[in-house]
């Protein structure tokens, strides 16, 4: 289990995130989110490390992102370990409701099984959310404002309470072990990694 991130020594925060398309309501959250505040929590810098295709971030020069593509599930895991909290999206835009309602995120399974904690950001009705909820395996965010303190909020809690940050991880990490997501993991985990060599 990962310690929590309560070093003050160490000067910068790492995101995991796929990638689902920069234009994306939940995406665009995240970014003006992290530009209101500088790219920096209380002084630590934020870095993103994206899993997925490659795009511009034109809007923000200053943005610290390294994109990782798509590697085997054994690669990936490893990846993520470097990590220090994970975050999952899921489409808040009402043309994709249906589908929210009924899909989960290929890379969440992945996220849980971790060690580190989910911020999972999207609507209430989102398919993960009772699940998540039920077994408090990650922190819910519902709000999509252009600039969302609640997104925020997320983030700060889990870097700063130690406690919470431990709880979070362990509970998603427990969370994946359940037989509900090992069958989601299984069947939508292939578009999200690449196949073992």
């Amino acid at each position: 289990m990962p310690e929590p991130i309560t070093n003050s020594e160490k000067n910068s925060i790492t995101i995991a995130a796929a990638n689902t398309g920069k234009d994306n309501w939940e995406w665009k959250c995240l970014l003006s989110t992290f530009d209101k505040v500088n790219w920096q929590i209380r002084n630590r810098r934020l870095t993103l490390l994206i899993f997925g295709e490659e795009f511009g971030f034109d809007r923000n020069a200053s943005i610290d992102a390294r994109f990782v593509g798509m590697s085997s599930r054994e690669k990936t895991e490893e990846i993520l370990s470097a990590a220090d909290i994970m975050y999952c999206s899921q489409s808040f835009e009402p043309k994709f409701a249906s589908r929210t309602r009924k899909h989960w995120p290929p890379e969440l399974a992945l996220f849980l099984k971790s060690g580190r904690p989910t911020v999972f950001h999207g609507p209430s009705y989102a398919a993960p959310v009772k699940f998540l909820k039920q077994h408090h395996a990650a922190v819910l965010c519902h709000s999509c404002e252009p600039v969302s303190v609640e997104l925020y909020n997320c983030f700060d809690r889990l870097l700063f309470d130690a406690d919470f940050y431990r709880e979070t991880a362990e509970h998603g990490r427990q969370a994946a072990k359940q037989e509900l997501i090992t069958s989601i993991s299984n069947e939508h985990l292939k578009h999200c990694v690449k196949p073992n060599d």
